[in-house]
């Protein structure tokens, strides 16, 4: 009998069930697989939707420091499975290379809580097809500054 592997799976129906899975799961399940579907994972159209996990942030008075949980232990996940310093990888830093994985074809992009006004306007001016943007309360607020 003839076996198939899954990493032997043709490119553009591997790309068609990628871009039905979740953004964490790009980042830190399906890379780590094989090698046919970490390179799938590089391909722009798997980051049409970027929905980022949404949470409430709060904000520690009178430090002006914002603290999104699920937000924060993507990121968290993120640096320890890429082995990078957390200190080092900023929140508008973190969306940034996320976004930029879309090579500016995301449609879909719903930003954290947390995120940053330059975050936000990066994504504005690398996505210009965005059909869909979804803001949380205060992303405009002068208090995000990470």
């Amino acid at each position: 009998m003839d076996e198939r592997r899954w990493e032997d799976l043709q490119m553009d129906c591997l790309l068609k069930v990628l871009v039905k899975v979740g953004m964490e799961s790009l980042l830190l399940d399906v890379p780590f697989v094989c090698k046919s579907w970490y390179k799938a994972t590089l391909n722009p159209s798997c980051w049409q939707s970027l929905l980022f996990p949404d949470n409430e942030c709060i904000e520690f008075w009178p430090w002006d420091a914002f603290e999104c949980p699920n937000f924060q232990n993507l990121m968290d996940r993120f640096a320890s499975e890429y082995q990078i310093d957390g200190d080092r990888c900023s929140i508008t830093t973190f969306l940034k290379f996320v976004i930029n994985r879309s090579s500016g074809n995301a449609t879909v992009l719903k930003l954290p809580k947390c995120c940053t006004i330059e975050a936000f306007e990066f994504a504005a001016n690398v996505c210009p097809g965005l059909v869909t943007l979804s803001l949380p309360g205060g992303v405009l607020d002068s208090n995000h500054t990470n």
